[in-house]
């Protein structure tokens, strides 16, 4: 019989001086700057890199600004007092640059390093995201908005070299620090190819559809410091309460080994309390690295809302579908309402309490019942009904959003939850464009509004493009019978029928259903088509995030 734990995972150290913050643990701010340049002057350009090294924002810097900031805000549903508040004093402006395959090999051509681009393993990272397009989904007809040759940026002619992403609390700070790292590095042989501006469009954090963004994000393991209370990620549980109090941050919050996201750290093992083997796709200074995504994704708001508007209306006469709403339709779309609060846990309608709620928006599953937490401090995460046990997808389809990428506790087609871990991503990113008042109404903007999305990994090829080419994309995984991810998901399939090529479906059970705890044959379903795509890629790049010294000391020199 194996003993049981009596003492939690020793969680490794992380280089808070190495680490660039955007990274671990994010800038998470509500103004973001991006700007995409290229190389035209080898030497000029590595002088800059060397110029700005010190200026970029660490781990350890980073977690002190997130710290001030975590300190003004609460976690429970009392929360919504202070939600987009700056705290006074606080007016931190941060800075991260990464380096695609191309621009690495530009700039350590001839160099004692010209060798180390090789090194780098992950296929996407090497061919880059215009030249991947097509697996994540990407329309092939070269008239599409969505085919590379017309995207915005990244598309073949304006592959960039450099990307670099500004973060500030107020973007008066954030702006200008944004423009002088633009000004330096044009006058250092870097050419300027695309520049944008990202922000948050109200205080809780949603994006363009109107849902709450960023509420599942995975927990870092790792310290800053030898000290107890040094974790990346903190941890609010009763230490008592095992192993639940080491497997999460905040309830619900999965606890992931710091080399899924940085080279050179334990990544995810067949347990999830002991740490699997050091991560090191690179060469030798890539340690303390990260691969970079950036998707420009376009948002048809008004085709999303007209959409679930007029499959709602008709749905709404059918048996078991009486009275349902636009938005309950949109809400199995995401699996989420649109303040952030989970169907799993109020599956017949919203509250923004709970939506807000850090110790109970996001403690759930879904192949049992969801349990409540003691607290550290005292009391229990408790006070919502809780999430029942949803395993073939009653209550939060099989096809929502969350579930597409991230099954959590659920075995899926490659395995138990150790597959969910080591695919998860840290999402990083803002909206840009002018929020779109009345979806259904006029649009002076004309549909150019969407995100910025930024997400940070060990591997493109295993993380980000498996969740977009497995799980979001397919019909019947991470789990069958499944459906496509009608929110984000692309399917472009090769066929001669192009309606055919773009149809996605999804299913989703009636109220009565939901009630149930087994599938029969009885029970209200329908199966829901969508032949438009409502997020349409319009650039991006694979960009890779060097340690502080490896500027210094290797992309300089």
């Amino acid at each position: 019989m194996t003993p049981q734990r009596r003492e939690p995972p020793d969680e490794p150290l992380l280089d808070g001086d190495e680490i660039q913050g955007n990274a671990v643990p994010g800038f998470m701010k509500p103004f973001m700057g991006l700007a995409m340049l290229t190389v035209d002057d080898k030497a000029k350009a590595k002088a800059w890199f060397g110029e700005i090294a010190g200026q970029m924002t660490t781990l350890e810097q980073t977690m002190e600004s997130r710290v001030k900031v975590r300190s003004h805000r609460r976690l429970g549903p009392e929360r919504i007092e202070r939600l987009g508040q700056v705290p006074d004093g606080v007016d931190d402006a941060s800075a991260n640059v990464a380096i695609s395959s191309g621009g690495l090999a530009k700039l350590l051509a001839g160099g004692e390093h010209a060798g180390d681009v090789d090194a780098f393993t992950d296929p996407a990272f090497s061919l880059g995201l215009a030249a991947r397009s097509s697996l994540l989904g990407d329309p092939t007809d070269p008239s599409a908005e969505g085919n590379p040759a017309n995207w915005v940026v990244g598309g073949p002619g304006s592959e960039p070299d450099v990307l670099l992403i500004i973060g500030a609390d107020r973007e008066e700070k954030g702006a200008k620090l944004f423009d002088d790292l633009r000004k330096s590095a044009t006058e250092s042989g870097l050419r300027l190819i695309y520049d944008e501006r990202g922000h948050k469009l109200d205080a809780i954090g949603k994006e363009h559809f109107g849902f709450q963004d960023g509420v599942s994000q995975p927990g870092v393991r790792g310290r800053t410091a030898r000290e107890p209370d040094s974790y990346i990620t903190p941890r609010v549980i009763d230490p008592s309460y095992t192993p639940d109090a080491w497997l999460y941050g905040l309830p619900g919050q999965y606890l992931v080994w710091p080399g899924e996201f940085v080279f050179g750290y334990p990544g995810a093992g067949a347990d999830p309390l002991v740490p699997g083997q050091i991560n090191l796709p690179g060469p030798s200074w890539s340690r303390n690295g990260s691969y970079v995504v950036f998707r420009r994704l376009r948002q048809d708001v008004a085709g999303f809302w007209e959409f679930v508007t007029e499959y709602a209306n008709g749905l709404s006469k059918r048996p078991g579908f009486e009275g349902i709403s636009a938005e309950w339709l949109a809400a199995r779309v995401v699996g989420r309402w649109p303040s952030g609060a989970p169907i799993a846990r109020l599956p017949d309608g919203d509250d923004e309490k709970l939506g807000v709620d850090r110790l109970a928006n996001n403690n759930f599953g879904f192949a049992a019942a969801a349990e409540a937490m003691p607290l550290a401090g005292g009391g229990t995460s408790n006070g919502w009904p809780e999430a029942g046990a949803d395993p073939v997808g009653l209550t939060c389809p099989m096809s929502a959003h969350i579930r597409k990428v991230n099954a959590r506790e659920t075995p899926g087609d490659f395995g138990g939850r150790r597959a969910s871990f080591n695919r998860r991503v840290l999402r990083r990113g803002l909206p840009y464009g002018k929020r779109l008042e009345n979806p259904l109404g006029l649009d002076p903007e004309h549909g150019q509004r969407g995100f910025l999305f930024l997400c940070y990994q060990a591997s493109i090829a295993d993380q980000f493009e498996f969740l977009c080419n497995d799980w979001m994309n397919s019909p019947t995984n991470p789990r069958s019978p499944s459906g496509n991810d009608m929110l984000l998901g692309q399917n472009n399939v090769p066929t001669a029928n192009p309606l055919v090529a773009r149809q996605r479906s999804a299913t989703v059970f009636g109220r009565e259903a939901a009630a149930a705890t087994v599938a029969t044959g009885g029970d209200p379903r329908v199966d829901v088509p969508a032949v438009d795509d409502f997020v349409i890629p319009t650039g991006g790049g694979y960009f890779f995030s060097p340690s502080i010294s490896a500027l210094k000391e290797v992309i300089a020199k």
